[in-house]
């Protein structure tokens, strides 16, 4: 018996997110279908299956994690084959790990969200360089209360990185953490993206970080889920094996669809970023 770790690339548009539903089309479940069906797994109570992140609906990933036991040896080739053939799934890199592994305990976890150019200058009267001061406000250890969706967790959290990218089309908001709380990108995207249109008191943003404030809420609507893509989870010493050819009909499936969708957010500029930073 081996455990392997597997990374997965996803489109969210035309699932209900990632988590496994019942009689719902999830990430997860297709996953879990297909390690079935191939028999990878038997089930994925019996085979310790365990996903890094549960994402949105609408969220699309390059490098969510998955985790499972199994007596097989691993082909990725194999496993694509019996995911969706659209590609809206697609797994690209796999390492063996120990059987106490649990993917839900990277060192750290990164996610984008991707502005058009075209989209700011429409909806936003904020200017790259005012994107850029009052995204390093958020920086740093704060009560994040008044930016997530709350459910039973405490609302501090350090957030180790959000810079702004500049790309010929587009900008993109580069967030990094150990961990996220729900729906905490998006609203500080929103906070961010709407700043100009602030009263006075909600543009003191330092004061809206601490514990201890008057305001009890922004009443901002979340920004757009199809724009935000969890990028990578990082843990230490594992030796990732990836599959070229996966690699490059990822890249390949996402320079058709700016082609046919040109209005439409995407992830190819992105998604090849990544791959160039892997080598």
């Amino acid at each position: 018996m081996k455990r392997y770790a597997v990374r997965v690339f996803y489109e969210g548009k035309g699932y209900y997110g990632y988590q496994r539903q019942l009689e719902k089309r999830t990430i997860e479940g297709t996953i879990i279908q297909a390690l079935e069906e191939i028999k990878y797994i038997n089930s994925p109570e019996e085979n310790n299956f365990r996903s890094a992140s549960r994402t949105d609906k609408d969220v699309n990933a390059i490098g969510n994690v998955f985790s499972f036991n199994s007596e097989k040896n691993i082909i990725l080739e194999e496993l694509n084959s019996v995911l969706p053939k659209d590609k809206t799934i697609a797994c690209w890199g796999y390492s063996e790990v120990e059987m106490d592994f649990s993917p839900k305990y990277s060192m750290w976890k990164k996610y984008w969200y991707i502005i058009s150019k075209e989209f700011l200058e429409t909806n936003s009267s904020m200017t790259v360089d005012k994107i850029k001061a009052v995204s390093s406000l958020f920086r740093g250890e704060h009560d994040f209360s008044l930016f997530c969706r709350k459910d039973h967790r405490k609302t501090t959290r350090k957030l180790d990185k959000l810079i702004v990218i500049e790309q010929e089309n587009r900008i993109i908001l580069e967030f990094l953490a150990n961990s996220f709380l729900w729906e905490q990108i998006r609203r500080i995207t929103s906070y961010i993206l709407n700043f100009d249109t602030l009263s006075k008191e909600l543009q003191n943003t330092k004061k809206l970080l601490q514990t201890q404030t008057s305001v009890n809420a922004l009443n901002l609507e979340p920004a757009s889920p199809k724009q935000l893509v969890l990028v990578e989870h990082f843990y230490e010493n594992l030796n990732w094996l990836i599959s070229k050819r996966t690699k490059e009909s990822i890249l390949k499936k996402f320079e058709t669809e700016i082609l046919k969708l040109k209005q439409r957010e995407n992830l190819v500029n992105s998604a090849h970023k990544f791959f160039f930073d892997l080598g």
